[in-house]
């Protein structure tokens, strides 16, 4: 007697190899069996007959750290099939935390964690991981620790190199992370403090980490102008600490790079050929989106948000030059134009109306004659608490980057406002568009991408694969019809396709409807 059998289906196991007709039993929360069972008894028969079964997907870079606590059932990412989300990215984890940073570190990550109703009771990464265990979210959650988020704890918002004793100390709150449960280290070599790294400081972290089996996942630090140079510098940190690189969401960002990734993907090439263990992830879509005040030099960072925020009023000409003048940073508004910048979320009512509208627009809609006033009179209205999608890259190129293999998918979701479709409709995309529509990726290499490797990459031993023994998180979608509905002006609606979901051997999903169930867990590295 099985507590679950799915009968009739195509199972694909997600190693890649061809799907086969079977059937798959579950015990606990565990797969029992998978073969042709025949009239074999269950307590619960669901039938997959004109369906592919699969393992669960994993979405290894998510910003869901906050939501998952105000919003426990993720039916974001459930209802597209998700399993496991990896939270703690872009080195802005919301743990380990000193009480005197939490005000300041929340208007930081408003922009990109949005400001849901959540009391920051946690200071310690294990502190965090047991808040999420203690609400029972519906899918399955792990983290990163965020290197920005240990040099806030080490440095503040100091914008200096790291002298030798703090480089120590921040070394062993890494390790501290990674014995508490943390997959690996993340960086977000764009985003201040992260940006303030250096090569050398990075890499004295990483060999500890490394130690631990742990893994280094980074937004370098320019996706445009200065890409060729950041995928270097990254693939020099794998090479002298010997951990594992993951490039996060890869790209190549502005129309005058459009077609780099030719060179970046043979610059991957070349150093897992020399012996560096290099991978990528990437979400499906031509457009980006994080929080809005990267439109701002990282140097204005250094006093802390709230400085920032004063700044934007009483030092606003200094900021507007930097940002028309300085091509020393990631300056979005100069790769991508200001018109290409749309606002996606907004903390306050009074401000609503300019969600979905770009920056342009919404200069006009002010009566201002530059846009860059109305960037940062909305910024300094919010207190930082808002968010934005850009259009700014090829469909060439998004293509040419998911062939690769050491490719898998993410979302990158941010989940607040009017947010980026990619939150709702990453893997119904890839399985309707670039499957089933365009033949971009065959259908078992797809599923490989969205569960066995982002599984390997993050050392989850037990999930990622549909067999004997692995943890019964699992997908059942309709290949006639799966896809996302999601759209940039309308990006709140649910896939099409998905018909169940499981989670640790509970139904979530249940003929495309969430049943309400909050199976899952954190999952922790040690």
């Amino acid at each position: 007697m099985y507590d679950v059998l799915i009968s009739g289906g195509r199972v694909i196991t997600g190693r890649g190899n061809p799907w086969f007709e079977g059937d798959v039993a579950v015990v606990g929360g565990s797969v029992a069996k998978v073969g042709r069972l025949g009239d074999a008894e269950a307590t619960l028969r669901l039938d997959a007959r004109d369906c592919f079964v699969t393992p669960g997907f994993i979405d290894a870079h998510s910003h869901s750290d906050l939501y998952l606590i105000a919003e426990p059932e993720a039916e974001a990412k459930i209802m597209q099939g998700v399993t496991t989300e990896n939270v703690g990215m872009d080195g802005m984890s919301v743990a380990p935390i000193k009480e005197s940073d939490v005000a300041d570190w929340q208007t930081h990550l408003s922009g990109l964690s949005g400001t849901p109703p959540v009391d920051w009771t946690w200071r310690s990464f294990a502190d965090y991981l047991d808040v999420l265990d203690g609400l029972h979210t519906s899918d399955n959650v792990s983290s990163y620790v965020g290197l920005g988020t240990i040099r806030l704890m080490v440095m503040g918002m100091a914008s200096r190199p790291a002298e030798r004793t703090e480089v120590d100390q921040m070394r062993a709150l890494a390790c501290t992370a990674m014995e508490e449960g943390a997959r690996g280290i993340s960086s977000g070599l764009i985003y201040p403090p992260s940006q303030y790294q250096s090569i050398d400081e990075v890499v004295e972290i990483a060999r500890a980490v490394c130690a631990y089996d742990g893994i280094y996942n980074v937004h370098i630090r320019s996706e445009g102008d200065g890409l060729i140079e950041s995928v270097a510098e990254v693939i020099e940190i794998g090479r002298r600490s010997g951990i594992p690189v993951g490039i996060t969401h890869f790209k190549a960002m502005g129309r005058r790079n459009w077609g780099l990734s030719e060179k970046t993907l043979a610059m991957v090439d070349a150093a897992r050929a020399a012996g560096t263990d290099v991978t990528l992830e990437q979400y499906p879509y031509v457009a980006a989106s994080t929080m809005f005040h990267a439109v701002i030099p990282p140097w204005h960072f250094a006093q802390g948000p709230h400085a920032l925020v004063r700044a934007l009023r009483e030092d606003r000409e200094t900021i507007k030059h930097d940002i028309a003048e300085r091509r020393d940073w990631e300056n979005w508004a100069s790769n991508n134009g200001w018109e290409n910048i749309v606002v996606s979320s907004v903390g306050s009512e009074a401000n609503k109306r300019y969600e979905g509208k770009s920056v342009a627009d919404i200069a006009k809609a002010r009566g201002l004659d530059d846009p860059a006033d109305a960037a940062l009179d909305l910024l300094a209205e919010e207190d930082l608490a808002v968010g934005m999608v850009v259009f700014c890259m090829d469909e060439d190129d998004v293509t040419r980057i998911m062939r690769h293999p050491t490719v898998s998918i993410i979302t990158d979701g941010l989940l607040g406002g009017k947010p980026h479709p990619r939150v709702y409709g990453t893997f119904p995309r890839i399985l309707g568009r670039y499957v089933r529509e365009q033949g971009v990726l065959g259908l078992e290499d797809a599923v490989r991408k969205m569960t066995s490797l982002p599984a390997e990459k993050l050392r989850m031993r037990t999930k990622g694969v549909l067999a004997e023994g692995y943890d019964a998180d699992l997908c059942v979608f309709q290949p006639e019809t799966v896809g996302d509905n999601a759209t940039f002006d309308d990006p709140r609606q649910y896939s099409s396709g998905v018909r169940y979901v499981m989670v640790n051997g509970t139904l979530v999903v249940d003929q495309g409807k969430h049943t309400g169930a909050r199976p899952g867990r954190t999952i922790r590295a040690r």
